[in-house]
C-alpha cells in the first residue's frame, strides 16, 4: 500500500473573478513591474504542547490512525521503528529542501520526541528520502504528489519492487527501513509539504481521517505542516510503553494512561464522537478533487459528497469542505454555483473554528475575490486581514502570497502607493516560496489586478 498526498485542495485558483461580469465592467489594469525580492521564508517554530479536545475522542483516533491504512485494510499488529531513527536526503538540488527538513527533524525530535537524526549516506539510514523529477513519479503514481513505502531503500529498488509484498505495510510488525520519493521540480512550499506528511507517516499513523480537522493526517489537506495533534500522536507512537508487534488490545489498554500524561488539557473535556466518514462519502470527494473523469462526472461526484454529508446528518467542517470541494470543480464553468457553494463553505468553517483558522482562511480567499469583483473592497479586507494571520499560523507560503497581493491591490486603488508597494513585495516573496514558477506568480498578480472594477466615467 503507498501512502500519497494530494495537492489539489491546497491549490489557490483565484477561479472566481469571472463572477464579476454581471455587476461592473471590470478592470483591464495590468499588475505594475515588480523587482522579485528574496524567498521568503517561515521562522523555525514549534507547535504548542498539548490538543484542547477529549482524550476519549483522540483515543479512538488513535486506534484508527495506527491499526488501519486509508484503502481499509486493518493491520494486526502495532508498528514504529524501535531504537534510534536515521534519515538520509538523496538529490535535494536546492539548499531550501535541505534546511526544511533539518527543522523538521528537529520539531520531531523537541516535540515528537522520537529519536531521529540525519546522517549523510542513504545506505546505512532507516528512512532515504529520494527527489526524482516529477513525470516518473507519476508513471507509477498518477494521482500522488509523493509517496511512502516500507523497506525500501531507493527509486531503483521500488520500481523493481512495488508489486511484491516487501512494498505491503499489512505485513509489518517492525518499521526497520521506509523510502519517500517526491518530485525535485515543485516549489519549496509543495516539497516541505512532503517532508511533513510523508516522513510523519513513515514514522507513525499510516491513515487519513476526515473527521479530524486538525491534522495533516486529512485528505482534504488544509494542514500542510505538523500541528501539535500531529506531535501528540508521535509521542504517543513512540512511548516507551508501546512497543512493535503489540495487538489492537494491547495497545487500547495502555493507551489512557498515556493520555492523561501527555494531554492533560484533554482529560475534562467533553468528547464530540464525531461520526466516522461514510464510505461513500470519501469515495465521492475522491473523484471530484481527482485526476480523472470529465468536468461533469466531477461536479456529480461533489454533489454526491454534499448530499451524502447532508443525509448522514454531518454538519461539521466536513460539510464545509463538501461545499468547498464543489465550488472548485464548478469554479470554471458555473462561478455563480460556485461563488454560493464558497459562501457556504465559508460560513461552515467560521461556525466550526472562527476567523483566524486555515479552513475559514482558504474559503475567506475566494469570498475576498468575490467582494473585490464586486466593489465592494471594505468587505474583501475584512477577509482578507484574519486570513493573512491564519496563513502564516498554518506557515502556507502559496496563500499569503495571493491573499497580501489582494491586499495590495486594494490600497493601490486607495491611493496608498507606498503600502501598496511594500505588500506586493511580500507578497511576491512567499510567492517565491509557494509557487514553483515565476511566470505563475506574474500571472496570478494579473489576475488579481484585474479584479477591481473600473471606476464608471466621472468618478474617481
Amino acid at each position: 500500500m503507498i501512502g500519497f498526498k494530494s495537492f489539489a485542495a491546497g491549490v489557490v485558483a483565484l477561479l472566481l473573478a469571472g463572477c464579476s461580469s454581471t455587476q461592473a465592467p471590470v478592470s483591464k489594469r495590468t499588475a505594475p513591474d515588480v523587482e522579485l525580492p528574496a524567498m521568503r521564508l517561515f521562522a523555525a517554530d514549534s507547535a504548542p504542547r498539548g490538543v484542547a479536545r477529549s482524550n476519549a475522542d483522540i483515543f479512538e483516533e488513535f486506534i484508527d490512525y495506527a491499526f488501519a491504512l486509508e484503502s481499509g485494510q486493518t493491520l494486526a499488529r502495532f508498528s514504529r521503528f524501535e531504537g534510534n531513527v536515521t534519515v538520509a536526503l538523496v538529490n535535494a538540488k536546492r539548499q531550501v529542501v535541505s534546511r526544511d527538513l533539518d527543522r523538521l527533524l528537529t520539531r520531531l525530535r523537541n516535540e515528537g520526541t522520537v529519536p531521529i537524526n540525519r546522517v549523510a549516506s542513504p545506505t546505512s539510514a532507516n528512512i532515504v528520502i529520494e527527489l526524482i523529477p516529477q513525470r516518473k513519479l507519476h508513471r507509477v503514481a498518477p494521482n500522488a504528489a509523493c509517496i511512502v513505502v516500507p523497506r525500501m531503500g531507493s527509486w531503483d529498488e521500488f520500481r523493481k519492487s512495488r508489486f511484491s509484498r516487501r512494498s505491503d505495510w499489512t505485513s509489518l510488525t517492525e518499521r526497520k527501513r521506509a523510502a519517500i520519493f517526491m518530485p525535485s521540480d515543485v516549489s519549496p512550499q509543495d516539497a516541505r509539504d512532503c517532508l511533513h506528511e510523508e516522513l510523519a507517516q513513515a514514522l507513525g499513523p499510516l491513515n487519513d481521517l476526515y473527521r479530524v480537522p486538525d491534522s495533516v493526517y486529512n485528505d482534504d489537506n488544509f494542514h500542510i505542516v505538523l500541528t501539535s495533534y500531529d506531535m501528540l500522536m508521535l509521542r504517543l507512537f513512540y512511548a516507551p510503553e508501546l512497543r512493535s508487534g503489540m495487538a489492537k488490545h494491547e495497545v487500547a489498554a495502555v493507551l489512557p494512561a498515556l493520555l492523561r500524561r501527555m494531554n492533560p488539557k484533554g482529560v475534562s473535556l467533553t468528547p464530540r464522537q464525531l461520526q466516522e466518514t461514510p464510505d461513500a462519502w470519501t469515495k465521492a470527494i475522491e473523484t471530484a478533487l481527482g485526476s480523472r473523469g470529465s468536468p461533469s462526472g466531477r461536479v456529480a461526484a461533489a454533489t454526491r459528497a454534499v448530499n451524502v454529508a447532508r443525509q448522514a446528518g454531518i454538519t461539521d467542517h466536513r460539510l464545509g469542505f463538501s461545499f468547498y470541494a464543489r465550488a472548485r470543480v464548478n469554479a470554471a464553468h458555473d462561478p455563480r454555483t460556485a461563488a454560493g457553494d464558497y459562501a457556504r463553505a465559508y460560513a461552515n468553517f467560521v461556525q466550526a473554528f472562527g476567523p483566524f483558522d486555515i479552513h475559514t482562511a482558504q474559503a475567506a480567499l475566494q469570498m475576498a475575490s468575490l467582494s473585490v469583483s464586486a466593489g465592494d473592497l471594505t468587505q474583501a479586507l475584512q477577509y482578507i486581514e484574519p486570513s493573512i494571520v491564519a496563513a502564516k499560523t498554518a506557515q502556507n507560503g502559496r496563500l499569503l502570497f495571493s491573499l497580501l497581493a489582494m491586499k495590495a491591490e486594494i490600497y493601490e486603488h486607495g491611493g496608498r502607493a507606498s503600502e501598496a508597494k511594500a505588500l506586493r513585495q511580500e507578497a511576491i516573496g512567499w510567492g517565491q516560496y509557494g509557487v514553483y514558477e515565476t511566470k505563475e506568480i506574474k500571472d496570478r498578480l494579473k489576475i488579481i489586478a484585474g479584479l477591481i472594477p473600473k471606476l464608471p466615467e466621472g468618478e474617481g
